[in-house]
């Protein structure tokens, strides 16, 4: 009887430390605050965007869900400093541009995002638009090229700096067009657009939320789009594809990485909620506001996209002989 009063005391004791530890794994997440950090300034699409999604996250979590701004070096800064961070409670959101950035820097032994970061969730997606100063008299892309070919060099295009997309689609340009346009790089699509309201360059390649604000200017023409078929975004405004320039097909997009060692339970948590707060008509309305489309998807989802992105804009520098410092 002592045997089996040991057993039974022996199997109770083993039960209730499987269901402690069961409660424990099976924890809600998140436990504490999650902090996303923005690599970019306040005040762009990229943070506007952000801070819609981290207003319903926390409402949705019960927990605070910081926005941290951490710009410099055109988004690599931010890139390093979560890669450096604890894993499951901080984020980055980086845009296609820096993520391609690295990647095509990792040859050299840079920082490279597979080895530090994993991706979550893609956050939204937007065309790329070329602008011109209405100073330059220019109503179309053929009298874009024409003027660009009569003064080779003379014509310029901003960027949101050296490496981006926006200086990417500059440079396939001048190849699949044969012009001769100078790229001018800023720090970021905020002086970018300043300097082409200023009609200080003659053009630039902005995002479809950029080139909303300079449109209700009126000091700018909106030439073409990177979206293939065209875009709600910006309606009426052909695609480089339809106007017969290939090549500049590929919209910018926003994903959210983590640091290596996230679980991917905690990475499918926080794409299911991304996707959860995407599905509200009232936020995707906002997105649209902004210039973005949101999109949510899974982890493996943006995992190909980057990988997409690597190949294509691997395939870019080196067709065009971009050289990165």
């Amino acid at each position: 009887m002592k045997s089996l009063a040991r057993l039974r005391a022996l199997l109770g004791g083993l039960l209730a430390a499987l269901c402690a530890g069961t409660a424990a794994w099976a924890a809600p997440y998140p436990e504490h605050p999650v902090r996303l950090v923005v690599p970019y300034p306040a005040g762009g699409a990229t943070d506007g965007a952000i801070r819609v999604l981290a207003e319903r996250l926390g409402a949705a979590w019960g927990q605070p869900v910081i926005v941290d701004n951490r710009a410099g070096a055109s988004g690599r800064l931010g890139l390093a400093l979560v890669a450096k961070s604890p894993h499951s409670y901080n984020f980055v959101a980086a845009t296609n541009s820096t993520i391609s950035d690295e990647l095509t820097r990792g040859g050299d032994g840079s920082f490279l995002l597979a080895r530090d970061l994993v991706p979550v969730v893609t956050i939204f997606t937007t065309p790329v638009a070329l602008l011109v100063h209405t100073g330059t008299g220019v109503d179309s892309m053929a009298q874009y090229i024409a003027l660009a070919q009569r003064r080779p060099g003379a014509v310029s295009f901003g960027s949101s700096g050296e490496g981006t997309s926006t200086h990417f689609y500059g440079e396939l340009l001048k190849r699949e067009s044969r012009i001769d346009i100078t790229h001018i790089p800023f720090a970021g699509e905020g002086p970018n657009l300043t300097e082409l309201l200023g009609g200080h360059i003659q053009s630039a390649f902005l995002s479809a939320s950029g080139a909303k604000k300079a449109q209700q200017t009126g000091k700018t023409r909106i030439l073409a789009i990177t979206t293939p078929g065209g875009s709600m975004l910006l309606p009426g405004v052909p695609s480089f594809t339809q106007l017969g320039i290939a090549g500049l097909d590929r919209d910018s997009w926003v994903g959210l990485f983590a640091p290596l060692g996230t679980s991917q339970a905690v990475r499918d948590e926080v794409a299911r909620e991304v996707r959860k707060v995407f599905a509200v008509p009232e936020v995707r309305e906002r997105y649209v506001q902004l210039g973005l489309i949101a999109e949510g998807g899974t982890p493996q989802e943006l995992e190909q996209r980057v990988q997409a992105d690597r190949a294509y804009w691997t395939r870019v520098v080196q067709e065009t002989g971009i050289k990165l410092k």
